[in-house]
Protein backbone atom coordinates (compact mmCIF):
# COMPACT_ATOMS: atom_id res chain seq x y z
CA UNK A 1 0.00 0.00 0.00
CA UNK A 2 1.22 3.50 -0.61
CA UNK A 3 0.72 6.40 1.70
CA UNK A 4 -1.63 8.07 0.52
CA UNK A 5 -4.02 4.75 0.90
CA UNK A 6 -3.23 4.86 4.36
CA UNK A 7 -4.06 8.36 4.84
CA UNK A 8 -7.43 8.08 3.30
CA UNK A 9 -8.95 5.66 4.98
CA UNK A 10 -10.83 6.41 8.20
CA UNK A 11 -10.13 4.46 11.58
CA UNK A 12 -12.89 2.69 12.70
CA UNK A 13 -14.53 4.36 15.77
CA UNK A 14 -14.86 1.97 18.82
CA UNK A 15 -18.57 1.00 19.85
CA UNK A 16 -20.17 2.71 22.97
CA UNK A 17 -21.27 0.12 26.12
CA UNK A 18 -24.85 0.51 25.85
CA UNK A 19 -26.18 0.91 29.80
CA UNK A 20 -28.75 -1.58 30.48
CA UNK A 21 -32.51 -0.22 29.81
CA UNK A 22 -34.95 0.28 32.53
CA UNK A 23 -38.35 -1.97 32.25
CA UNK A 24 -40.43 1.23 30.76
CA UNK A 25 -37.40 1.65 27.84
CA UNK A 26 -37.23 -2.07 27.41
CA UNK A 27 -41.12 -2.14 26.63
CA UNK A 28 -41.26 0.83 24.46
CA UNK A 29 -38.46 -0.57 22.67
CA UNK A 30 -40.14 -3.81 22.52
CA UNK A 31 -43.45 -2.05 21.39
CA UNK A 32 -41.61 -0.23 18.35
CA UNK A 33 -39.74 -3.61 17.24
CA UNK A 34 -43.28 -4.95 17.35
CA UNK A 35 -44.69 -2.13 14.83
CA UNK A 36 -41.54 -2.36 12.68
CA UNK A 37 -42.07 -6.16 11.97
CA UNK A 38 -45.46 -5.21 11.32
CA UNK A 39 -44.80 -2.90 9.05
CA UNK A 40 -42.47 -4.80 6.91
CA UNK A 41 -45.30 -7.46 6.70
CA UNK A 42 -47.77 -5.72 5.53
CA UNK A 43 -45.77 -4.38 3.13
CA UNK A 44 -44.42 -8.09 2.09
CA UNK A 45 -48.02 -9.07 1.49
CA UNK A 46 -48.83 -5.32 -0.56
CA UNK A 47 -45.68 -6.49 -2.76
CA UNK A 48 -46.77 -9.96 -3.34
CA UNK A 49 -50.27 -8.85 -4.09
CA UNK A 50 -48.38 -6.38 -6.96
CA UNK A 51 -46.74 -8.97 -8.25
CA UNK A 52 -49.82 -11.27 -8.67
CA UNK A 53 -52.04 -8.75 -10.23
CA UNK A 54 -49.37 -7.99 -12.58
CA UNK A 55 -48.70 -11.57 -13.76
CA UNK A 56 -52.47 -11.99 -13.89
CA UNK A 57 -52.72 -9.02 -15.93
CA UNK A 58 -49.66 -10.33 -17.96
CA UNK A 59 -51.40 -13.28 -18.42
CA UNK A 60 -55.02 -11.84 -19.58
CA UNK A 61 -53.29 -9.88 -22.32
CA UNK A 62 -51.43 -12.74 -23.36
CA UNK A 63 -54.75 -14.73 -23.88
CA UNK A 64 -56.41 -11.83 -25.54
CA UNK A 65 -53.32 -11.57 -27.98
CA UNK A 66 -54.16 -15.03 -28.87
CA UNK A 67 -57.50 -14.68 -29.36
CA UNK A 68 -57.69 -11.75 -32.15
CA UNK A 69 -54.84 -13.51 -33.89
CA UNK A 70 -56.85 -16.20 -34.65
CA UNK A 71 -59.93 -14.24 -35.36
Amino acid sequence: MRFYEFATTKPKKAKKPHKPLTPEQSLEAAKKREVDVAKKALQSVKDQHKRRRKMERARKDSYIRQLQRSN
